[in-house]
């Protein structure tokens, strides 16, 4: 479902880094107090960013070593069936609760 989410979020930490390292600079050339506070958001914006990145490119590097290429559609990677394997090993079981739900509530109003 949230397939790319992760690269999204690594674009707009660097991009608020880049900002922020801007409002930074334009701050400090007029020296106030406050410019300390962008560098430090920019830092760890850029350092965040920069960490889903490359958590990103390893996974991509991960897959690019588990698919074998034989599939029709591999330059397609929604479409390959290694894909789907990979993706159906990591899938956790829904909880399934037996019963009627709500039923020991009825229970209980029976008993009253």
């Amino acid at each position: 479902m949230f397939k790319n989410t992760k690269f999204y979020v690594a674009i707009a930490l660097i991009a608020q880094s880049i900002a922020s390292l801007v409002a930074f600079i334009i701050l400090a050339t007029k020296k106030k107090g406050i410019s300390a506070a962008f560098l430090a958001i920019s830092g760890v914006s850029g350092a965040a960013g920069a960490y889903l990145m490359c958590e990103c490119y390893n996974e991509e590097k991960d897959f690019e070593e588990y698919c074998d290429g034989d599939c029709e559609a591999c330059d397609e990677c929604e479409d390959c069936e290694a894909l789907e394997e990979c993706e159906a090993e990591e899938e956790v079981e829904d909880f399934e609760l037996e019963g009627e739900p709500f039923a020991r509530a009825a229970e209980a109003k029976e008993h009253e």
